[in-house]
């Protein structure tokens, strides 16, 4: 047995711990180990993979007795940094051994104690890895480095985080020799890879103890009953919403605790505050609430003090909340990885089954979620993406290195980089651009051989040590209700919003009235003219899966056994139907393309997955563009692309465009369409701060001249490359292109009265008529103002006695209020500065010497006590508009309108007017 090769005294705290049995990653890990291999473990969450890990390299340095830091153990989230203190610390205080965390959040005091008295055992950050590789003291304890953990590797393996470690973990050689090294992943697509991710250029073993046949998935489909159109009604919700949530909360009662994982924050937050209407036990928890609200909410779930949690991806990773019995998935979870991966926080243990059930809407969302459920099954994972030579990571790991030595040669420079994965194929040239770069923005020195540092160097280094983009959400609020509609990602707000501008989201158009801080102010619009908004952090479905679900509808029209897929009963009659009404008119499967023409709109029905669609439809889009003179709108998802045209849409010009496109012709294309693009100045801001070249504040004139000095430099080129790495897939769409011209794939052409099934997600999005959610009837709008308006809480102030004051809610005032005391009408709205108005109303009656600024208090409050005199209530609710205040108040309430709808379209086009106008004299 493996215990057996570990020290006598882990074995005695094993035997106490009544751990009699190896677990499968332990068995197969901690041979390896001591063996002194470089080792990937691949094992399922709950699995004992972080003791495969850290037993073995407990057993080494037990013998070690010098002073230092033996052992790293890098984890990317805070929050695993503090789950792993809990879990590691029992063993290392019960062999004698010292473990600390070190992060961002770490006191002075305690970073002073790590650098006089350092631990065995350091766990930390990537980022504070970059940080402590330059601490003058600190760094010294480094030297005594001989293991490193890296957990959820698979996480670091495919971003800038992981690219910028890879480089640090060979500074890290060049300080202490030589380490072995360990990665911990749940789940990995491309083990190979990952492997060479963590080694670089040393030999390695891969540890798959991973089992997906532990899974017991389902996808359901939840049927509406007579009970929830009332509940619907309640939570302004629609029929099929109505019929998730109550499939949703019965799962969470029948269990006792349940994580459900949404797709972005957005929904999170949305489910949420819909089950609190329901009274449900149930909380949410994702990555922009503070670490003060993550952490109570881990720990109440982890207490069974709350039955259900709704988080996002921020979750999948190993953060510690106590077992799992179900894991809810709401709608598809997009990525084969990313269900395995949620799954897997169920059955938290070695002997239990993992169990998930996937809740989902439409009939896109049921095809896609049983060829997911089918591929993880079946263990087909999507393949990791290492990408290739990011060059601001680079310019910081050039940076660090003078920060270590001050200056250093540029082929030792070449050498050190080099040897990371990612760096692998890295030209010497390339180097020595970027440290000219670095020279001319004034960051670095450099002579023919050599480079080094400067005074700005260091500001540079640590304003850039985390990778994580810092891109911002903003919340939708209709000024009409002051109710949330949704969420805009700031690449939407940057690259295409203006005040004035119409969006589409939800189904409805949208203007913008107004872009603060986080808030996107809007009021319900036409549809004329208006874009789609967009989330960015929507999770991109892969080429393979899209492909997968075409040949899955093939399957469907030829009436074959679906006997590889998972689905209940309502799912397939749905999907059959789906499919059926679609193959009337034309069924577009993995090798048939289907060009749809409505109306101005062309569409495109190709199963390539969300960005393989996107680089398709911005080269097609660029190119009818260019034909017919003026811009061509277009919106894709995984499984269409739609074209908006000026005049009545062509199909046969769009198979013209694709037939007669070359695979050589797509990258040109995309490169002089992207740098027109406001996306690529954007994208440009963002990289040229991480070179070091802007401010993280800069302004929009600042980076406009940044567009013209850095053109053709290394800022160019990793803006491009970023583009062409997130956002688009040239290689694969060369790939379809070729096989479009060979014959291989099957285009047919359908002209529609009415848009075929398949059309009508994407016309939605795009706002087409009769198709989008009409915009709601005044009424309506009326009645939500209405209610906000009477729910609101006012402060009264008798102006007549002064002694009586109340708050209440707008509702329950009588039509002509009255003061308790002495029973006058002159009854002051204080809304601002309650104490200091009350006490200059008081003077003023005791006829009191006053100041300026109290006079100024006193005369508006008598303003609103004229007006309650004058029209009561009616006064009150025109007083708790947004922005109304008693001299625009007076305006309204001297129209005399004829029924209350009109004084409501009179406080809604107030609203509006103080939003459009208030940065002018606010």
């Amino acid at each position: 047995m493996v215990y057996e090769l570990l020290d006598r005294r882990i074995q005695s705290l094993l035997k106490e711990r009544k751990w009699d049995i190896p677990t499968d990653p332990q068995e197969m890990g901690i041979p390896q180990i001591l063996e002194g291999k470089n080792t990937l473990i691949i094992a399922k969450t709950g699995s004992g993979k972080t003791e495969a890990a850290f037993l073995p390299v407990l057993s080494k340095i037990l013998n070690i007795k010098e002073k230092g830091i033996k052992v790293l153990y890098i984890a990317p989230l805070r929050a695993l940094n503090r789950d792993l203190l809990g879990r590691l610390e029992w063993w290392c205080e019960n062999l004698d051994l010292r473990i600390e965390v070190r992060h961002g959040d770490t006191n002075q005091y305690a970073r002073r104690k790590q650098a006089l008295s350092p631990p065995d055992v350091l766990i930390t950050t990537p980022e504070t890895l970059q940080a402590i590789l330059v601490g003058k003291v600190i760094r010294e304890h480094l030297k005594k480095v001989r293991y490193v953990i890296v957990d959820e590797i698979h996480e670091l393996a495919t971003d800038k985080r992981g690219f910028q470690l890879s480089i640090g973990l060979e500074r890290l050689v060049e300080l202490a020799g030589d380490f072995l090294r360990i990665g911990l992943s749940a789940t990995v697509g491309s083990p190979t890879k990952v492997g060479k991710f963590l080694a670089g250029n040393r030999s390695f073993e891969v540890v798959n103890a991973i089992g997906t046949k532990d899974m017991d998935i389902s996808i359901l489909c939840p049927e509406s009953s007579e009970d929830d159109q009332e509940r619907a009604d309640e939570l302004e919700v629609g029929l099929e919403t109505m019929a998730r949530l109550r499939k949703i909360k019965d799962l969470v009662d029948q269990h006792r605790s349940v994580l459900t994982f949404v797709n972005t924050r957005d929904m999170a937050e949305i489910l949420s505050s819909r089950f609190n209407l329901m009274n449900a036990n149930i909380d949410v928890h994702h990555s922009s609430l503070s670490k003060e609200m993550r952490v109570e909410t881990e720990k109440r779930f982890k207490n069974q003090e709350l039955k259900s949690l709704i988080c996002t991806s921020s979750m999948e990773l190993g953060i510690d909340v106590g077992a799992v019995d179900l894991v809810i998935q709401y709608m598809s979870p997009r990525q084969v990885s990313r269900l395995v991966q949620r799954v897997g926080r169920s059955g938290h243990s070695v002997e239990r089954r993992s169990k998930g059930v996937i809740i989902v809407s439409d009939e896109d969302d049921i095809l896609e979620s049983m060829v997911i459920v089918r591929r993880a099954l079946n263990g087909e994972l999507e393949e990791t993406n290492v990408q290739k030579n990011p060059l601001d990571v680079l310019a910081h790991q050039v940076a660090g290195l003078t920060m270590e030595y001050y200056s250093m040669e540029i082929d030792k420079a070449y050498e050190i980089i080099k040897r990371a994965y990612p760096y692998r194929d890295l030209k010497k040239e390339k180097l020595e651009e970027v440290i000219d770069l670095l020279r001319y923005i004034g960051l670095l020195w450099k002579d023919e051989e050599q480079f080094g540092k400067k005074r700005s160097t260091l500001t540079y280094y640590f304003g850039n040590l985390s990778m994580i983009p810092d891109t911002k959400q903003y919340m939708i609020i209709d000024i009409g209700s002051r109710k949330r509609i949704g969420v805009l990602d700031e690449e939407f707000i940057q690259t295409r919003a203006e005040i004035g501008g119409v969006f589409i989201v939800k189904g409805r158009a949208w203007e913008i009235l107004d872009i603060k801080e986080r808030e996107v102010l809007v009021s319900e619009a036409e549809n004329i003219g208006a874009i789609p908004g967009w989330e960015g952090e929507t999770i991109p479905v892969p080429f393979e899966i899209a492909q997968e679900v075409g040949k899955l509808r093939d399957h469907i029209s030829q009436d074959k056994a679906l006997n590889d897929y998972i689905a209940d009963e309502n799912s397939i009659e749905k999907i059959k139907k789906y499919v059926k009404n679609q193959e009337k008119l034309g069924l577009a499967t993995d090798k048939r393309i289907v060009i749809e023409t409505y109306e101005n709109f062309v569409i495109l029905h190709s199963c390539f997955g969300s960005i393989v669609n996107e680089t398709l439809g911005t080269i097609l889009s660029s190119i009818l563009s260019s034909k017919f003179g003026t811009s061509i709108a277009v919106r894709s998802d995984p499984y269409r692309i739609c074209f908006q045209f000026p005049i009545r849409g062509d199909g046969e010009i769009l198979k013209e465009v694709l037939m007669n496109l070359k695979p050589e012709q797509v990258k040109p294309i995309l490169e002089l369409t992207l740098k027109r693009s406001s996306l690529f100045q954007w994208k440009l801001a963002q990289v040229a701060k991480r070179f070091g070249a802007l401010t993280k504040d800069a302004e929009s004139f600042h980076i406009k001249k940044v567009l013209y000095t850095f053109e053709d430099s290394p800022i160019y080129e990793e803006t491009l490359r970023e583009l062409f790495n997130e956002k688009l897939d040239v290689e694969t769409t060369e790939n379809i292109l070729k096989k479009i011209s060979s014959g291989k794939y099957e285009i047919s052409l359908i002209y529609s009265k009415e848009p075929s099934p398949f059309a009508y997600p994407i016309l939605a999005k795009m706002g087409a008529s009769g198709i989008m959610t009409p915009k709601r009837p005044l009424k309506e709008i009326l009645k939500l103002l209405k209610k906000r308006l009477e729910n609101k809480r006012i402060k009264l102030f008798c102006v007549h006695c002064g002694e009586w004051y109340s708050t209440m809610t707008i509702k329950n005032l009588e039509e002509y209020p009255r003061c308790r005391l002495c029973q006058a009408r002159f009854l002051a709205i204080i809304t601002k500065k309650e104490k200091e108005t009350m006490k200059a109303l008081k003077k003023r009656l005791k006829k009191q010497k006053i100041t300026e600024e109290e006079e100024e208090l006193v005369i508006n409050a008598k303003r609103t006590a004229d007006l309650m005199l004058a029209y009561g209530k009616k006064a009150a609710l025109v007083l708790a508009a947004r922005g109304v205040g008693p001299q625009t108040a007076s305006r309204i309430l001297a129209k005399m309108q004829v029924n209350e709808d009109e004084l409501l379209k009179d406080i809604l086009e107030a609203e509006k007017n103080y939003v459009r106008t208030r940065k002018y004299w606010d």
